[in-house]
């Protein structure tokens, strides 16, 4: 028998990817968390996993639900008699040719089907587990934003601090000048404010280098268009608020974060994975109703119908079943050992990030007063110098101390963003944050 197949051929479409968006000249946190939760590679990911697992889902039920199958064909063929086993007398052999004509719909349904409605709850759970699974992407790509954002901040304020002390420098420099041209003071001391101000140059140039890469990697992570042509000057980077309860904090982040709900929910899948597969040894009772036409041609035929039931009984399959719930349970131990190990985690994120924001807190406390006695110092040995008390040695010495300051109290506003940002990703409230 010969077949005829006919191709249609539809115009494919090429998914084009879109131009990555335009960064802002003033770039917020909110603003930038907005561009990233609408372009990261990481949520797409997520998402792409939880396509699958709803249709994994939708698979799971189409066996519980009824079956609807709809089919025609019409025939002109013979039939070789000696060919199926019938060879009589006074005949060619050959039976034909005739029309033959059938067009039927078949429904067929489950009636009890133990193993495959676990095998549906089993797959609703992992199709939820999936679901917090992109919450927890949301969670983790506010988490890396607002880290680079907070490197880009950092930068950018010791970039400024440099050019403000570069300033002074410039300035004692000046003054110095016009001293040794007075005769008051030596020109070693002119020497020493020159070698001062090259240095702070020297740095502010490293400085400017390093925030531009910041905003570079800052674009990058956003997946949008790499340049480094915006400021980034938002404080609510570092964050507010009090210290939480610990206990409180802990209780929180365990009935929010979503990677815990999606560990729970995969435990929840696995047990009624065994369930299903225990119950694969239970008998599967089904109906089908078959009704058709059935003649040499359309025009001339018949109705014909068929109802029929049965049930299914699995006697032995080799070892198969027991297999299948050995490894289910395997899987069982395996994801309550991930959900333990998760609650352990957790915990000790957020402890870390209370323990964290607590010192970083007497950090910026402690460094920002010794910030305003080194501009003090640096006044007072400024005053000194102009008075000829003294040369500009302490002048000097003054402005590297504040130097030192000014970068501890930068050290202690990071170390304190990182510490907020931490304890807001581990009581699962980073984009509910920061996203305001």
């Amino acid at each position: 028998m010969t077949r005829l197949i006919l191709f249609l051929a539809l115009p494919a479409t090429i998914a084009v990817a879109a131009d990555p968006p335009d960064l802002p000249f003033d770039l917020t946190v909110s603003r930038a968390l907005n561009i990233a939760l609408s372009n990261s590679i990481i949520l797409r990911t997520a998402q792409a996993q939880l396509d699958q697992a709803s249709g994994r889902y939708t698979q799971s039920r189409s066996p519980l639900l009824p079956q609807l199958i709809v089919g025609a064909r019409q025939n002109y063929q013979t039939v070789s008699l000696i060919g199926v086993g019938l060879d009589l007398p006074n005949n060619s052999g050959l039976l034909g040719p005739f029309g033959s004509m059938d067009a039927r719909a078949i429904l067929s349904q489950d009636v009890v089907n133990f193993a495959g409605v676990r095998a549906w709850q089993s797959s609703g759970f992992r199709r939820e587990a999936s679901r917090h699974l992109v919450d927890n992407a949301r969670e983790l790509v506010s988490l890396n934003v607002v880290v680079m954002y907070l490197e880009a901040l950092r930068a950018k304020t010791k970039r400024d601090t440099v050019a403000e002390q570069m300033k002074l420098a410039e300035e004692l420099l000046g003054l110095t000048r016009d001293r040794v041209r007075g005769g008051i003071a030596a020109e070693l001391d002119a020497n020493r404010a020159l070698q001062q101000v090259n240095s702070l140059e020297q740095q502010r140039q490293e400085a400017e280098q390093n925030y531009i890469a910041a905003k570079l990697n800052l674009a990058n992570l956003l997946q949008a268009r790499i340049t480094s042509a915006f400021e980034v000057s938002d404080d609510s980077a570092y964050g507010d608020g009090t210290v939480p309860d610990p206990d409180s904090a802990v209780r929180t982040a365990l009935s929010s974060r979503a990677d815990f709900r999606s560990a729970e929910a995969s435990v929840k899948a696995a047990e009624f994975q065994i369930r299903s597969l225990r119950a694969s040894r239970l008998p599967v009772v089904w109906v089908s109703l078959d009704n058709s036409q059935s003649a040499n041609t359309p025009l001339h035929n018949r109705n014909t119908y068929k109802v029929q039931g049965g049930i299914e009984f699995p006697i032995f399959t080799g070892g198969r079943i027991r297999g299948e719930i050995d490894e289910a349970e395997g899987a069982l131990r395996q994801s309550k050992a991930a959900f333990d190990q998760n609650r352990s985690q957790i915990e000790t994120e957020v402890l870390t990030a209370i323990s964290g924001v607590e010192l970083a807190l007497q950090q910026v406390e402690t460094s920002s007063g010794n910030v305003k006695l080194s501009r003090q110092e640096v006044e007072l040995s400024r005053s000194r110098f102009g008075q000829g008390i003294a040369d500009n040695t302490e002048v000097v010495n003054a402005q590297d101390r504040l130097a030192r300051a000014d970068d501890a109290r930068i050290r202690a506003l990071y170390t304190l963003g990182l510490a907020r940002v931490n304890l807001a990703r581990g009581t699962g409230a980073a984009e509910k944050t920061y996203r305001k």
